[in-house]
C-alpha cells in the first residue's frame, strides 16, 4: 500500500522543522505527502511595520517552496495565528480534511509537550493544534454521525491508521536522517524570514545529533506512534498476538 502522509501542524515550517527529515526520506521512497497548515504564520514577524497581509503572503511563499522540495500539496485552513483553540469548529474543519484526503497516517504537534531544551515554552498554537488533530481523529473522523453535515458533502468516514507525534517528550520511534540531514536543513532554510542560515544550522544539526544518540544513530528524529484499528478494543487485541 502507498504510504499517503497527512501532516497538520499550527503554522507554516512547523513541519520541516519537527520532521523534515522523515517526511524527505518518505519522499524519497514514494510516499505522498500532503502538508495541512492550520494558520497563516501572520504574526511570525518582528517588524513592527510589517502588514499582515505582507507576513502572510511571505510565509505562505516560503511554505509552497518548501513543500515543493517535498512534492507535497499544501492546504491552508487560514486561522489567525496566535490565538488558536481547539474548538468544535476547528474539530469539524479538520474531520473534513482528514475524510477529504484519506491519509493512512497522520502527523501533528504532541499536546502534552510545554518545554523544550530549558529554553523554550511551547507555542500555544502548537498544543491546541495537536489537540484538536487528536480529537478529529478519535472519533469523529470514523464516527458517521459525528459531524453528519460532513455526510451531506460526501464525505465518508475513515480510518487513520498511525499517528505519529512530533517534538515529542515521550518518543518511541525514532526515524534515522543522517542521510537527509543536510536536505533537512536546506528544507527549513526555505522559511528564509524565520530561520537565519548559521543558528538555523547549528541549533538543528545538534537537535538531530542529540535524538540520535538516544536511538544509536547518528542523526535522527523522534515521534510517539499511536496506531489505530476499526475498533479500539481490536487495537488492543492485536498488540496482544
Amino acid at each position: 500500500m502507498e504510504k499517503h502522509v497527512l501532516t497538520i501542524f499550527a503554522h507554516p515550517d512547523d513541519a520541516e522543522t519537527s520532521a523534515g527529515g522523515t517526511l524527505l526520506t518518505w519522499a524519497a521512497a514514494g510516499a505522498r505527502i500532503t502538508l495541512c497548515i492550520i494558520t497563516d504564520g501572520d504574526k511570525g514577524t518582528a517588524d513592527p511595520t510589517d502588514r499582515r497581509e505582507q507576513v502572510i503572503a511571505r510565509r505562505r511563499q516560503e511554505q509552497e517552496r518548501a513543500a515543493t522540495r517535498l512534492g507535497a500539496q499544501v492546504l491552508w485552513l487560514g486561522y489567525e495565528d496566535g490565538l488558536l483553540q481547539p474548538t468544535l469548529q476547528l474539530r469539524r474543519d479538520l474531520v473534513r480534511v482528514i475524510r477529504t484526503v484519506r491519509p493512512n497516517l497522520v502527523m501533528t504537534h504532541d499536546p502534552t509537550v510545554w518545554f523544550r531544551h530549558g529554553v523554550y515554552i511551547n507555542h500555544p498554537d502548537h498544543r491546541a493544534a495537536g489537540q484538536a488533530v487528536l480529537e478529529a481523529i478519535y472519533p469523529a473522523v470514523k464516527k458517521p454521525l459525528a459531524f453528519p453535515e460532513l455526510l451531506e458533502e460526501g464525505l465518508q468516514p475513515h480510518v487513520v491508521e498511525e499517528v505519529w507525534l512530533a517534538l515529542t517528550d515521550h518518543p518511541d520511534t525514532f526515524v534515522d536522517i543522517t542521510g537527509v540531514l543536510e536536505e533537512k536543513l536546506a528544507l527549513i532554510g526555505a522559511h528564509a524570514s524565520q530561520f537565519p542560515p548559521e543558528p538555523t544550522r547549528l541549533a538543528f544539526t545538534h537537535f538531530a545529533r542529540e535524538t540520535g544518540e538516544r536511538a544509536g544513530m547518528e542523526a535522527a528524529e523522534g515521534f510517539r506512534v499511536l496506531r489505530q484499528a476499526r475498533q479500539t478494543v481490536q487495537a488492543f487485541a492485536d498488540r496482544l498476538r
